[in-house]
């Protein structure tokens, strides 16, 4: 569904799935109704997440493009790690190669089209992150989340495994990490528990890393 049609639904409730309410004599009709009127709000919810989804994507690639059109290899380097800040691991871990591979295009090496894409898509997340209120994108996608115990998971974690846009929903304060992480890392806590709380000398809980 696109925005102008969920907001003629909105406007008319006459469109798509909104159906029109009319007077109602009885509780059970209100009930009736109101379970209508509950059904098409979740469906409507649905349809504009989606459609948040597909337009924040497509935000992304159009900063992308831009910035790999305007920026070579060596510059998108600099502006990640000098200007950002952003360490030389974690910018190879984003853009799927490896550091001896970074260290190459340092020295003036070739890369491939692919490999400048990755970069200046990372270059614009930071660019978006910092835009929705993030002061140091590049600092805060290394912190770890805020999880139980016995997790540590950080924002570049989720950027690695391809899904920039839950970040998205971190930093705009839609769902909570552990919500986040439920939708695009299913079965997380089983994976990613580096960790382990265990009753040390004293009766006292703490953390371990598993054996």
């Amino acid at each position: 569904m696109t925005l102008t049609k969920v907001q003629a639904s909105m406007a008319t409730g006459q469109s798509g799935s909104i159906r029109n309410y009319g007077e109602v004599d009885s509780t059970s009709a209100r009930s009736i109704s109101a379970d209508w009127l509950r059904t098409d709000v979740d469906l409507l919810h649905s349809d504009m997440r989606s459609l948040h989804e597909q337009t924040r994507n497509l935000d992304l690639d159009d900063r992308s493009y831009k910035k790999a059109t305007a920026l070579d290899v060596p510059a998108l380097l600099d502006e990640l790690a000098f200007s950002r800040g952003m360490g030389w691991t974690d910018i190879a871990s984003a853009a799927g190669v490896s550091v001896s591979a970074v260290r190459k295009w340092r020295k003036g090496g070739t890369a491939t089209g692919d490999s400048r894409e990755r970069l200046a898509r990372i270059a614009a997340l930071l660019d978006l992150l910092e835009e929705k209120g993030v002061a140091e994108p590049a600092q805060w996608m290394e912190m770890s989340l805020p999880l139980p115990p016995g997790y540590h998971i950080r924002p570049i974690d989720l950027y690695i495994k391809g899904h920039p846009d839950a970040l998205l929903e971190l930093v705009e304060q839609r769902q909570d990490a552990e919500q986040v992480l439920d939708t695009a890392m299913p079965g997380w806590r089983e994976e990613r528990s580096d960790f382990e709380v265990f009753l040390d000398v004293e009766g006292q809980r703490s953390l371990r890393r598993r054996g």
